[in-house]
């Protein structure tokens, strides 16, 4: 397909099967109010250009001149890391993976394992925790 456009096939490129299973979890908009210039790329492409630097190692400023301008491409990796795009790609994959090995999908974490998880995690509580800790350890008499 990508041929047909004109641009290179790269061992990272998204083969079609791949592209239907994450095309949905990809939003179509970068902006939610529909503000600035409509992408000149198409979402393929730009999953295409995250993956060829990304599996290749490079810098972002070294990508080919067939794929889109790094600059979109690092805005989208940005941008979709922010809002939880790459976890729900991942989650799929792994439930995938996991289905075609014959083992069953994980559960979801019940609501008081994440509340208590969304605790452990606040940096207020665990600076209280080592200023406890400290105290405990020069409490200690020989």
């Amino acid at each position: 397909m990508l041929e047909k456009l004109g641009m290179a096939s790269y061992p990272t490129n998204l083969t079609d099967d791949e592209w239907n299973i994450v095309s949905d979890l990809i939003p179509e908009t970068s902006d939610p109010c529909g503000r600035g210039r409509p992408c000149n790329w198409t979402k393929r492409q730009i999953l295409n250009g995250i993956f060829y630097v990304v599996r290749g190692g490079i810098p972002w400023r070294m990508m080919p001149g067939d794929l889109p301008c790094w600059k979109t491409v690092y805005h989208y990796f940005r941008l979709w890391a922010k809002n939880g795009v790459w976890k729900q790609i991942h989650d799929r994959l792994r439930d995938k993976a996991r289905l075609a090995a014959g083992k069953k999908k994980p559960r979801p974490l019940r609501s008081s394992t994440v509340k208590a998880f969304a605790l452990l995690a606040n940096p207020e509580y665990v600076a209280m925790m080592r200023a406890r800790k400290c105290l405990e350890e020069n409490d200690i008499l020989w």
